[in-house]
């Protein structure tokens, strides 16, 4: 009775309790945070309507959120309150719109997507903030980011410095300190500046097409040649068109250095690779007015060889055949090429693209996402914020970005070397059949064997290599069988077939086996199947063309096509491993040979190619690029050069082709009107004649 009684005296409180609990709780359900975001347009995975396509990569991250903010923190989950997120998503057209927003104090966005020079311009005058609190790393807060990011394109981003104006306390003077993009922005796309061209555009039937790649292989002064007047367009960007006058200007001092690289060590003019990046990058930012001055005379020498200025027109412009050259960002040059090589989207004409990073270098740009200073900003948004680029950073993610896009992401992993080995390996083009399997070519550790199909493989992770070390190297296999499953195989002791644990005879070599047998012995047995198996058509029906499991489609001794893109995967694959084979095997990288002024050395450098070379340079390309730095107090002088460029009269090719138009117009208008006249009178006459 006493226990009752001592349980109703409570029951007021504990109501009271349970009421303001539940008040509480439905208060954290009910909490709403939005993340608001704004980036380039088409800049990220979008669905487009397509129901059998994952939904748009905005809306896949409010799903990812809702799922961690509903799983338990212990077993990796997020704080129940971030259960509700927005996001709000916008597009913006260019890096000025964005920072003329920004200098306002209205911008109430948490990430905002810009260029390189622009992000460094916004940090010099403190109108975007740290990414991270003091005590915070990158590493912890965007994990997959430190993971997953090129170390090699993620460094040449993290090692910009922007400056800013600090008054010192203790003297009252004005000082330059120096902060580094890397607590201020993680990098989204990267690529390069180069030359997009037809070699067989109409207007140069009367050229070689590999004469049309020899001009335009070398510099940019391809686009001062006169035997391509009135086909080019360039971007009415002004860094960009700036950076092409300056390579042209100082063209000559470029050539030295690339010179005084190659020489002997022991000679005293030779500089080696870091002295030559800072040298070049020292030429290829220069912008005081003398300099400036120098660049003007350049442009408005290129003025009267151009048919235009465009800012994003040019990539379809040259499908469509009104150019033949265009100034190229990487991602529209890949697009270009992509269009212009579908008989869907251009019927019969066709045609083959070409991208040139010009031998004596270009400029190398990144786009990265920063976070605007905002007095507004909750700290859910802030945390919010990190885990969008944390989301996004994800190479499955990344993939999908990569693929909507066109652009190069800065992410490596597993999912982004799969889609770029299924882009443009050729080793990937010719599928194989056999009566259960499938075969889709691919590297592994030492070449000697196939991966096989990747949208439907099981990896195998060879790590029996005790006594067996040399020989494993641990590989992997790649097997595809539908009628496996997945998590019940094994493999055939004899040959190294995967089976399943019901299977009592191995289908290839026909062994028998009571118990689940133990992983391949050596390599030896794992390229051991030896039955034919047959190429398949367009249609994907067997061919007369047999093969053999193990047979390579490329001579090992055929160097020109051997692509290295361990500069970006390496340290980033997790199956894969550091060891896996990064080595591709493409057609898309043209070698074009300079040989050095006053020096009969012959250096091959790749400088022209196709989609392969224009998304994944070789790493020696990227060597003779520079980051375009803000030009701080000298960016005035550059604004004034690009407005008196653009205000100068039109080249002479677009001035007749303006004319011609104005001609037609006029004409067009004449035969109107003296239709309309005619067509009255005899309506006249017509009804005279009735009466």
């Amino acid at each position: 009775m006493k226990k009752i009684y001592k349980y109703l005296i409570l029951s007021p409180i504990i109501l009271a309790c349970s009421s303001g609990l539940s008040s509480c709780s439905n208060k954290a359900s009910s909490e709403r945070f939005t993340l608001k975001i704004i980036n380039s347009e088409d800049y990220i995975y979008l669905n487009d309507g397509d129901p059998s396509a994952p939904a748009d990569m905005v809306d896949q991250f409010k799903a990812y959120i809702k799922k961690l903010a509903n799983t338990p923190i212990e077993d990796g989950g997020i704080d129940p309150k971030f259960r509700n997120v927005d996001v709000v998503y916008d597009t913006s057209d260019t890096n000025e719109t964005l920072y003329s927003e920004l200098q306002t104090g209205k911008s109430d966005y948490d990430l905002i997507n810009v260029s390189d020079y622009m992000a460094q311009k916004m940090a010099s005058e403190n109108l975007i903030v740290p990414l991270f609190k003091e005590g915070e790393t990158r590493a912890e807060m965007i994990p997959n980011y430190e993971t997953y990011a090129s170390k090699k394109i993620r460094n040449r981003l993290d090692e910009i410095k922007a400056s800013y104006k600090w008054r010192n306390p203790e003297t009252k003077e004005i000082e330059d300190k120096w902060v580094e993009l890397k607590d201020y922005a993680v990098g989204y796309m990267w690529g390069t500046l180069g030359i997009l061209f037809n070699p067989e555009y109409s207007a140069f039937s009367h050229i070689d097409p590999e004469e049309v790649k020899e001009d335009m292989h070398y510099s940019f002064s391809g686009l001062w040649n006169k035997k391509y007047q009135g086909t080019i367009s360039i971007k009415n960007s002004m860094r960009d068109t700036y950076a092409v006058g300056l390579m042209h200007a100082y063209e000559e001092e470029f050539i030295d250095l690339i010179r005084r690289l190659n020489l002997p060590e022991e000679d005293e003019e030779h500089i080696n690779q870091e002295k030559y990046m800072e040298l070049f990058s020292e030429i290829f930012n220069r912008c005081k007015p003398s300099e400036v001055n120098q660049v003007k005379k350049a442009l408005d020498s290129l003025k009267q060889n151009i048919f235009g200025l465009e800012v994003d027109s040019g990539k379809q412009d040259i499908v469509t055949g009104k150019i033949g050259v265009n100034l190229a960002w990487s991602g529209d040059a890949v697009y270009a090429m992509d269009q212009a090589e579908d008989p869907e989207l251009v019927g019969k004409d066709t045609k083959e693209l070409y991208y040139c990073v010009p031998e004596i270098g270009s400029n190398l740009w990144f786009d990265a996402w920063v976070m605007p200073k905002n007095g507004n900003r909750s700290e859910e948004r802030r945390e919010l914020a990190l885990m969008f680029l944390d989301f996004i950073s994800n190479p499955e993610n990344a993939s999908q970005n990569m693929d909507y896009t066109g652009y190069t992401s800065f992410i490596g992993g597993d999912s982004v070397l799969e889609l770029v080995r299924d882009w443009y390996d050729i080793r990937t083009d010719e599928l194989y059949v056999d009566e259960d399997q499938i075969y889709a070519v691919g590297p592994n550790g030492d070449d000697d064997f196939f991966a096989l199909d990747y949208d439907d493989c099981m990896t195998f992770r060879t790590e029996y290599n005790r006594g067996h070390k040399d020989e494993y190297n641990e590989y992997d296999l790649y097997s595809y069988n539908p009628d496996l499953d997945k998590d019940k195989l094994y493999t055939c002791p004899e040959c190294g077939m995967v089976v399943s644990e019901k299977a009592k005879v191995c289908p290839v070599c026909e062994a028998t086996f009571d118990k689940p047998a133990a992983g391949p012995k050596s390599v030896n047995s794992i390229t051991k199947q030896e039955s034919p198996v047959y190429v398949l058509d367009e249609e994907g029906e067997p061919t007369e063309d047999q093969k053999k499991y193990g047979d390579l489609l490329i001579a090992d001794e055929d160097e020109s096509l051997k692509v290295d893109l361990s500069y970006f995967f390496n340290n980033t694959l997790d199956v894969y491993g550091d060891d896996y084979d990064t080595v591709f095997y493409s057609d898309s990288y043209l070698i074009g040979e300079f040989t050095d002024p006053g020096s009969e050395d012959v250096s091959e450098n790749v400088s022209v190619g196709r989609q392969f070379f224009t998304q994944y340079p070789d790493e020696r390309t990227l060597n003779r690029c520079a980051v375009m730095r803000d030009y701080g107090e000298n960016n005035k002088y550059v604004m004034k050069m690009w407005e008196e460029f653009k205000s100068d009269p039109l080249p002479i090719p677009a001035i007749i082709i303006f004319v011609i138009i104005i001609a037609a117009g006029l004409a067009l208008a004449g035969f109107l009107v003296t239709s309309t006249i005619l067509t009255n009178r005899i309506r006249k006459k017509r009804l005279k004649a009735a009466k």
